[in-house]
């Protein structure tokens, strides 16, 4: 048996690789323990090697810290959330109140630069693997290198959100006598070096690896495009608000072109997948003849007013389907959990605990969910939902009317289910509107899967997109057409309403560039709560506007008593990136702080203000 330890210290600390696994069924690719203690000069020898590094890196992203950060730098910085009460956090406190020390270890970003140099490790000897064993083409080849390039831009796109200028890093580390310090890029050169990577890689990914699990759990080409669509509209958005940054390079508007380019492409690649799917399963007499459209491509939810008497079972078939399930036809790329050897303990710790349940570390805001809107059609509502919106009732719990804390119900329910009436007793229900909800729990096994991408983010990023190209009628209505799909899948009684036209969208109140803008970040909101885009949604904004100021208009709707001080502290655009963890900075002296942020156990500069 080969041994290996590696010692390597990407950046900061030490980190043993994993090695070892075997792609020996559909289903355990993410399931096998990882064995340790591997030689590095002894470990790359053939194609199993590289496989079993490749599942290294994709069983790393479920592992450790990273899930902890997806959340931690997407959503807790936003209006989504807010600490639990009675719950000591000081870190996640600090967070929440822009008071962002240096010493905070939510900003270590080791985990995301040791997955970098685990996907580095795999570029580099991926060709030395061609070269020696002659069962492992080029051609088999091409399709891993595009897996481990896309996983790499992928950490280097989170931490770019989360911290602006970054190093950007291509070089695999081995050894602690290797001199291994790169200073940061400034964004707009990362920017340019993930999009010219996944550019080269997108058209090699595999389009199919044989089952479902495979398909939706590791990095297809669809994967890729999705991807690079975010990458573009963050790209564009910067562009549009610092002119400077496109000079020698494409214009923004070539960016979300570029961006409308790659949703098209995943789009009509479901809607060929499904298609076939449909005609292998003979679901459809006779097959499907005709084109599919995007609307046949959502997975619908039912409104119950067809249904008769009390109790009658309606329909939310869509979460039931993507998050309880999981792996649905909508899915583009989500890690596999399985509730034994890999499990979803963040959604224990940071949203619900099923064994004593109650709430974790943060709750969703109850500016969001304290009340409902009469309609969508404002552009800042006080409250983001309408009362016929499904997904108020399915992302966060209800048990009472005159509860304050929304423990947030994504992840950790299976199964939602609506009904006509009211549900027998010892169901856990929400009765705050006319629609009445059960809640069925996971239980205590955490195997809800996490979701990168998904159908809904494809459709709002073209949506958002084709709002920024052009404030022409006919582009704005592609978008709200985008929109209104997204939105009439969970809003189906709001579409039934005869008697109440306006509780449905309506463009005419959404037909200029900024209300239309608006109007997608509410979207975007309604639909993405708790997936960790929140907060990274909020800067691209900004990023486009060139300011801060109309994003806290969203963001300060959560502070009751400080809302002048958050707006102060969060004033100028470097304020919206983190500060570098003081540990990364002494471990290498190239990296330099954002001055907006303090350096001190206690304080930040800005607290003062």
């Amino acid at each position: 048996m080969k041994r290996n330890i590696i010692k390597q210290s990407l950046l900061t600390g030490a980190l043993f690789m994993i090695g070892a696994m075997t792609f020996s069924s559909c289903e355990d690719y993410l399931t096998i323990t990882p064995t340790y203690n591997i030689v590095e000069e002894d470990f790359w020898e053939d194609k199993n090697d590289l496989q079993n590094a490749l599942t290294s890196c994709y069983k790393r992203l479920i592992d450790g810290d990273m899930m902890y950060k997806y959340i931690q730098w997407g959503e807790m910085r936003g209006d989504n959330f807010e600490k639990t009460t009675g719950v000591t956090a000081l870190n996640v406190q600090n967070l929440m109140n822009a008071n962002l020390l240096s010493t905070n270890g939510i900003f270590s970003w080791t985990c995301f630069y040791n997955e970098i140099n685990y996907c580095n490790k795999i570029l580099a000897h991926g060709p030395e693997i061609v070269e020696s064993d002659e069962t492992f083409s080029n051609g088999d080849w091409q399709p891993m290198r595009a897996e481990a390039v896309t996983l790499r831009a992928l950490c280097h796109f989170y931490l770019l959100r989360t911290f602006g200028d970054i190093p950007y890093v291509e070089t695999d580390y081995n050894n602690d006598s290797q001199d291994f310090l790169i200073a940061q890029s400034p964004q707009i050169e990362v920017l340019n070096n993930i999009i010219n990577d996944l550019e080269e890689v997108k058209d090699v990914a595999m389009k199919d690896y044989g089952t479902t699990v495979r398909n939706k759990g590791r990095i297809t080409r669809k994967a890729v495009y999705a991807l690079l669509a975010d990458v573009y509209l963050w790209r564009a958005s910067y562009k549009e608000g610092n002119e400077e940054a496109g000079a020698n390079g494409p214009s923004a508007a070539a960016d979300y072109q570029r961006c409308v380019e790659c949703c098209d492409f995943v789009i009509n690649e479901m809607l060929t997948d499904y298609k076939e799917s449909l005609n292998k399963s003979g679901a459809i007499l006779g097959g499907v003849t005709e084109d599919l459209k995007l609307e046949d491509l959502f997975i619908q939810n039912v409104s119950s007013t067809s249904m008769v008497g009390i109790g009658a079972l309606s329909s939310t078939t869509a979460y039931n389907a993507i998050f309880g399930t999981g792996n649905s036809r909508e899915s583009i790329f989500e890690l596999q959990f399985d509730g034994t050897q890999n499990v979803n303990n963040m959604e224990k710790e940071l949203f619900w605990n099923p064994t004593n349940q109650k709430a974790g570390t943060i709750v969703c805001s109850s500016s969001l969910y304290s009340s409902v809107e009469t309609n969508p059609n404002s552009v800042i509502p006080a409250s983001l939902f309408t009362k016929t919106d499904y997904r108020k009732w399915e992302s966060a719990r209800y048990s009472r009317a005159e509860q304050t804390e929304y423990p947030l119900a994504k992840y950790n329910c299976s199964r939602i289910t609506q009904y006509n009436g009211t549900v027998t007793t010892g169901m856990r229900n929400s009765t705050l509107s006319t629609l009445t909800f059960e809640m069925t729990d996971q239980g205590t096994n955490n195997s809800a899967n996490w979701i990168f991408y998904r159908l809904s983010d494809v459709v709002l990023m073209k949506a958002e997109a084709l709002t920024q190209l052009s404030e022409d009628e006919e582009s704005l209505r592609a978008a709200f057409q985008l929109v209104r799909e997204v939105f009439k899948r969970s809003n189906p009684y709001a579409y039934q309403n005869v008697t109440n036209p306006t509780d449905s969208l309506n463009f005419d109140n959404f037909n200029n560039k900024t209300s239309m803008t608006q109007l997608v970040m509410n979207e975007r909101q309604r639909e993405f709560v708790g997936e960790g885009k929140r907060w990274f949604d909020l800067v691209r904004y900004a990023q486009r506007n060139g300011s801060t100021v109309e994003m806290l208009k969203y963001l300060t709707r959560k502070y009751t008593d400080n809302q002048r001080a958050i707006e102060a502290k969060l004033a100028s655009m470097k304020s919206l990136f983190s500060p570098i963890y003081t540990n990364e900075i002494k471990n290498n002296p190239l990296l330099k702080q954002n001055e907006v942020w303090g350096t001190t156990e206690s304080t930040s500069r800005t607290d003062n203000i």
